[in-house]
């Protein structure tokens, strides 16, 4: 390479002392060999006025993925500018070869740096890492210890899992003596053994199942349950009949979901030893048809509906031949709590017969207990659905059933459902109200109308309940009724610029537009310009250059044509072009990142004209990134200006230096 063009960079450097002058030697320097690159701006480093520090910090951080033992040796120079520089270009951009700096960092008496070493340490791939960070684990701040425990999880594979159970139990021996606390620590480690265990630590994962710490021996569990070998069945069933250490209800529970989702019918008849009640999780995957008769009758002493619709999930796992089935068979039993689920589950695959007995029992319900039966008709279409659920809410002095009823509405859809939802809008708990909405929003455009007038009629202490479903809908079709509210006089606007701003369509668009031509303010027609920015598709790419053209919003808008160019259509380069000229600095740094999101060639030679008179750093900046992005491609805008001390040279010394690394 020839350095020659480097040297003169370098001499520029110095003498330079615009800001723009600087920035745009250190962008082309950045291009030269990474040590010819690394001594000019250390150098300018040490004599920079502080204003300009900042543009050498960032030019050296360029360099931190292409020679980072350059700027680890950095990190020890004894001019603290260009070492802090250094340590923060390798802490932006981590590199293995930056280990001695993390190590440091890891073993400092400072807290933050401490922890900062560690989540560092956890962002390279060095085995000479493990070490520090299983030390780090004992460290005096929760947060060290922490850190350390979540970059150990990043690294780890089946050969940490013995260190990790080893590190749990001592940590589990430790904190009651030192009174620290290790929880979140030892939830972290867990996680690692479960997630990245593999067959090969089978042995010491079933080892583990008898270790003398519970919180040990319910990883292990977990691990062997995620590992899915039937080879643990028989000692996870050993556990389980005869635990030496004692059962917790938790492990119990663990044990049991383990032992389901092994699915070997060896555990059948242990589980079922054990009763039902704690076995159901792990019957309906084992296919326990013996099992049958205990759970109808546990269904029948549930507690709670809750209760009893999820033993009915284990009993549906069990279908059984003919009229003797789950379901059916639970609807010859005299308990009504045993019929509703059996009903519930019939209507899954046979909703006319299904539906003949819930009509009969809604009546026998209380409110609470009517909700999922009147949902369940209501879905089938049945009008009596509807009367349960004016039932529950009749028999509901706190508004307890009038969550679920929302909720259920969730799933229904029609003008009666959009009655009940409004009706429940003025007097729902507080805590409530977004169950409402979201049903309110699911309902689709047409509901907008009515939504729309209850809003506007409300008093000041409910309309923000109606605010808040307008602003979660997000159907296209209801934008032709939002986009009218866009005016500062309505208080319905931020709703529905957070509606429209959600729900990019051309429905959408067409609606903003439409909306804009009839805007009644200049601060109307900026709010819209706005929303029709976020809201756009190609389809408003003319309308919003239009409002380009009128001073509407203008960042807004060049911010989407650039995202809209982006997707490949360039009909908005040559408006982004034009910008390129304006007397606003903001607009041209917003034009140029827009080009710059596009990478069009024929933006090429523009940005280098911009870039040869621009005296705005941020504008410049923009320009510079944009002209990199396309390849520093100039379109022939340099040709004969390659004197050295003007910027035309800095640009082509750039160009050069790119194409030839």
């Amino acid at each position: 390479m020839n350095d020659n063009p480097s040297q003169a960079l370098a001499d520029q450097l110095q003498s330079s002392t615009k800001n723009v002058d600087v920035f745009l030697a250190l962008q082309a320097l950045s291009c030269a060999a990474p040590a010819v690159a690394f001594e000019a701006i250390t150098t300018f480093m040490r004599s920079a006025p502080a204003n300009q520090l900042p543009l050498a910090r960032n030019a050296l951080l360029e360099l931190a993925d292409r020679a980072p033992a350059l700027l680890v040796s950095a990190t020890l120079d004894e001019d603290a500018k260009v070492a802090d520089a250094a340590r923060q270009a390798l802490l932006i951009r981590p590199s293995n070869e930056a280990l001695p700096l993390y190590l440091r960092m890891a073993k400092s008496k400072s807290v933050d740096e401490a922890c900062s070493g560690c989540m560092y340490l956890g962002r390279i791939s060095s085995p000479q890492a493990r070490a520090p960070l299983f030390k780090a684990l004992g460290h005096r701040s929760a947060a060290v210890r922490e850190y350390a425990a979540t970059s150990i999880h990043s690294h780890a594979d089946e050969h940490w899992i013995a260190d990790l159970l080893e590190a749990i139990r001592t940590l589990l021996r430790e904190e009651p003596d030192q009174k620290k606390d290790f929880g979140e620590v030892i939830n972290t480690l867990c996680s690692a053994v479960v997630q990245k265990s593999t067959h090969a630590c089978l042995d010491l994962l079933m080892e583990g199942l008898h270790d003398t710490d519970a919180r040990v021996r319910g990883t292990c569990i977990s691990a062997l349950g995620r590992l899915g070998d039937t080879a643990a069945v028989v000692p996870l069933i050993e556990t389980f009949e005869h635990p030496r250490r004692g059962m917790p209800r938790e492990l119990r529970t663990a044990l049991v979901k383990v032992l389901g989702e092994l699915g070997d019918a060896r555990a059948i008849a242990p589980l079922l030893r054990a009763g039902v009640t704690v076995a159901a999780p792990a019957l309906g995957p084992l296919k326990a048809q013996e099992a049958v008769p205990e759970l109808m009758a546990a269904l029948e002493q549930a507690r709670t509906p809750r209760d009893a619709d999820e033993l009915a999930e284990v009993l549906a796992q069990l279908q059984g031949p003919g009229e003797s089935q789950w379901p059916r068979a639970g609807l010859r039993t005299a308990s009504l709590q045993v019929r509703r689920a059996a009903a519930l589950q019939l209507a899954r695959t046979a909703p006319q017969e299904a539906a003949q007995h819930l009509r009969a029992m809604l009546p026998q319900l209380c409110g609470g207990d009517a909700v999922g039966v009147a949902e369940a008709l209501a879905l089938m279409g049945s009008a009596e659905g509807f009367e349960g659920f004016a039932k529950a809410l009749a028999d509901d002095p706190h508004h307890w059933n009038a969550s679920a009823v929302a909720y259920a509405c969730q799933n229904l859809r029609g003008p009666q459902v959009q009655a009940l939802l409004l009706g429940l809008m003025p007097g729902i708990r507080n805590e409530y109200v977004h169950h409402v909405c979201k049903a309110l929003a699911a309902q689709g455009a047409d509901v907008l109308p009515a939504l729309i007038a209850a809003a506007q009629a409300a008093g000041d202490s409910l309309r923000y309940r109606y605010v808040m479903a307008l602003a979660e809908f997000r159907d296209p079709q209801g934008a032709g009724l939002l986009a009218p509210l866009m005016v500062r006089r309505n208080p319905l606007r931020d709703a529905a610029m957070l509606s429209l701003s959600a729900t990019p369509s051309a429905e959408a668009s067409a609606a903003l537009a439409a909306a804009l031509l009839q805007a009644e303010s200049p601060a109307d027609a900026r709010l819209i310009t706005e929303t029709l920015a976020k809201a756009a598709t190609r389809e408003a790419i003319p309308d919003l250059i239009r409002a380009l053209q009128a001073d509407l919003a203008t960042e807004e808008i060049l911010e989407a044509l650039g995202r809209l160019g982006s997707l490949g259509d360039q009909a908005v380069v040559p408006a982004l072009i034009d910008q390129l000229s304006s007397p606003n600095a903001r607009r041209r740094q917003a034009a140029a990142m827009a080009l710059g999101q596009i990478a069009d060639p024929a933006a090429g030679a523009p940005l280098v004209r911009l870039l040869l008179k621009e005296f705005h750093l941020e504008v410049a900046q923009a320009a510079m990134q944009a002209w990199l992005a396309m390849g520093a491609q100039d379109g022939g805008a340099l040709d004969g200006l390659g004197a050295p001390g003007t910027r035309a040279f800095l640009l082509a010394s750039a160009r050069q230096l790119r194409r030839e690394r």
